[in-house]
């Protein structure tokens, strides 16, 4: 790496704190692009895009701090965002850093008892929120008593939880805000009156003092309050920068939630280093609902360089574009014809078959459709895309791959802050999480390859749970993460499954339940896939259906199917949901194969308690909820 690489974070490396590593940043070069940002007034209009330079935030942000200060906020007071992800998040967290407080991050999609627990659980009395959606959940928290889960043998309670003061995004209804004491950012941020001279980072505040408070998904019972580090959190820019995971001459689309690890990654990387971020447009200013739509007309548009996302966007594309594929006429023909011929080329040269004159001439032909795909899908300065917080599936990552489109999957926990693991775009190994960060030291347990890591990024443990953080963390520093995997002689790491979550049978086989579901996503009328089989003599799974897809191939087939259709009883669907558990099944072993299946009316959905935010099925929960289902698949 040369020394204009370095110039390019190095404010990174010598900082002991965020708030010090961004002040340097901003006094170094006050004229570079800190974020650009999408203004819409609903979903589908046309976008116009603002930028903002390290200079033009200063006054904004010093600001807040200057607010938080007076309202009581000293290094390591908690300060709570309850928001989706947009450029007030950004703002706020720096205020709140420069002050040597600590970020507690709450997912916007959470229902208010979840996030009474966790402003109880962290002791955030001053909370940032979004809009008239997120108020309503300070207002009944503070109308109500809150239940607190039971843990660490400390029963379950119920509380009244304290919030003090109230800092809104969005302007509130006015019933509303006389319930709560609280002060529109807008308003806050325009006051002559307010000090607009960022105040000076703390001494105190270095790599051991405390960041932020992230709190886990919560599959397995009551989240856990990670404690996160200013040294954990640069450590991990660093490494993500010397990795070259992003580009730090582009931009980086940002639209994950930042109450998730991976996506506080990128913000920091975009924020403390020369890469810059774009951010999608809020078009909804009364709910923190997302449209997926509009983020995918934000992401064409921003010309970012490296888009960062969870798998599921990434399943969606593919469906869409196999779907596509399925319609009458020229152009969804010609489609089809460049992914038959992407997907044929592609295993001719793994297996290193040589490729005919007629399939080479043909390949170069279809290269402009096949760019024409990545621009529709990802913009027109796209390099490069990056997979985290859940497996992806190797099918779904060959047929983009097999379209030109890199996609590069990482490994990485809310314990690690973040990232450990990283396929680099040009040293990558599709089905592994690629090799390990500089400093990571990785370890695999004989006993039950358990991945144990260690690190700089590695987090000290978990807010007031004593008991799960010596379980977690053993005393030679090593987190054991709970997932299974192997290394390859080359340093690529696999991920199997977790260790919690693999179906023991009767007969004592272990399956990675994940493993199998996987290969069902490649399927674009699969919404989601759910293997149970736990103390049974053989598995089952239940099926939810991607509707909309599902419907267009139905009518690509000639069907014609009534809108208010139950498509779950339909004999087609039942037959192509059998053929999909048919081809699955010759790649299991006979222990592993569906031996009955079971198709659910209704998607997983954040809403009804299913996926965690960061759309994981919630094992537990979906057992619970379809027990009798499951229990017919036996009788």
């Amino acid at each position: 790496m040369g020394s204009s690489d370095i110039d390019q974070f190095n404010n990174v490396s010598a900082a002991l704190s965020i708030g010090e590593a961004f002040w340097s940043r901003a006094r170094a070069h006050p004229d570079s692009p800190l974020f650009r940002y999408a203004v819409a007034p609903h979903a589908d209009a046309t976008r116009v895009w603002r930028s903002e330079t390290y200079a033009s935030v200063t006054p904004a942000i010093a600001r807040i701090a200057h607010h938080l200060s007076a309202l009581g906020v000293r290094p390591g007071t908690p300060v709570a965002i309850l928001s989706h992800t947009r450029a007030e998040w950004l703002l706020a967290d720096i205020a709140i850093q420069t002050l040597g407080g600590i970020t507690v991050s709450i997912y916007q999609s959470q229902p208010a008892v979840e996030v009474g627990f966790v402003l109880h659980d962290s002791g955030a009395r001053i909370v940032f929120i979004e809009n008239e959606e997120q108020a309503q959940k300070i207002s009944w928290l503070k109308n109500n008593l809150c239940t607190i889960p039971e843990r660490e043998g400390i029963l379950a309670s119920t509380v009244q939880v304290q919030v003090d003061t109230v800092i809104n995004f969005e302007q509130i209804d006015k019933q509303i805000d006389t319930e709560l004491p609280s002060t529109y950012l807008a308003d806050l941020i325009t006051n002559p009156e307010i000090s607009a001279t960022p105040p000076t980072v703390p001494d105190s505040i270095n790599h051991a003092s405390i960041a932020s408070y992230v709190y886990t998904s919560g599959t397995t019972g009551a989240p856990k309050g990670v404690i996160q580090s200013h040294g954990n959190h640069l450590s991990n820019v660093r490494q993500a920068a010397e990795g070259r995971i992003f580009v730090l001459d582009g931009s980086l689309f940002l639209y994950l939630p930042l109450a998730h690890s991976f996506a506080r990654l990128v913000y920091y990387v975009g924020a403390l280093t020369s890469a810059y971020l774009a951010l999608p447009a809020i078009v909804d200013h009364k709910t923190s609902k997302i449209n997926l739509s509009s983020i995918a007309k934000d992401l064409r548009e921003s010309g970012a360089s490296v888009i960062p996302s969870v798998p599921r966007l990434f399943e969606k594309m593919a469906a869409v574009l196999q779907s596509r594929a399925l319609g009458k006429g020229l152009q969804p023909w010609v489609l089809a014809l460049c992914i038959s011929n992407a997907q044929k080329t592609y295993e001719r040269r793994l297996a290193k078959v040589p490729l005919s004159l007629l399939e080479q001439i043909l390949f170069y032909g279809l290269a402009p459709i096949r760019e024409k795909i990545k621009r529709q899908l990802f913009g027109v300065g796209f390099r490069h895309a990056i997979s985290g917080g859940a497996k992806l599936d190797p099918g779904i990552n060959k047929f983009f791959d097999a379209l030109e489109i890199t996609i590069c999957e990482g490994y990485g926990l809310t314990e690690t802050c973040v990232a450990t693991h990283v396929n680099r775009p040009s040293h990558r190994r599709i089905g592994s999480v690629g090799p390990a960060l500089d400093q990571v030291e990785t370890r695999i347990l004989a006993e039950d390859g358990e991945i144990l890591l260690r690190g700089p990024n590695v987090t000290r443990g978990y807010l007031n749970r004593p008991l799960a953080t010596k379980e977690s963390w053993d005393n030679e520093g090593w987190f054991h993460t709970g997932d299974i995997g192997k290394i390859d002689p080359e340093g690529f790491l696999f991920i199997t499954d977790r260790k919690k979550e693999l179906v023991i049978t009767a007969g004592g086989k272990k399956i990675p339940p994940t493993l199998i579901e996987g290969l069902f996503k490649r399927n674009s009328f699969i919404s989601h896939a759910f293997l149970y089989g736990d103390g049974k003599p053989y598995c089952v799974m239940l099926f939810t259906l991607n509707d909309l897809e599902l419907r267009n191939i139905l009518s690509a087939s000639g069907l014609k199917i009534a809108s208010n259709t139950k498509l779950s009883d339909l004999t087609i669907v039942i037959k192509m949901v059998q053929d999909a558990v048919d081809r699955a099944n010759k790649e299991l072993a006979s222990y592993e194969t569906i031996k009955h299946f079971s198709i659910i009316d209704q998607d997983f959905s954040l809403e009804d308690g299913l996926l965690t935010p960061t759309m994981k099925m919630k094992r537990k929960q979906i057992t619970l909820r379809y027990r009798d289902t499951i229990d017919s698949l036996y009788s």
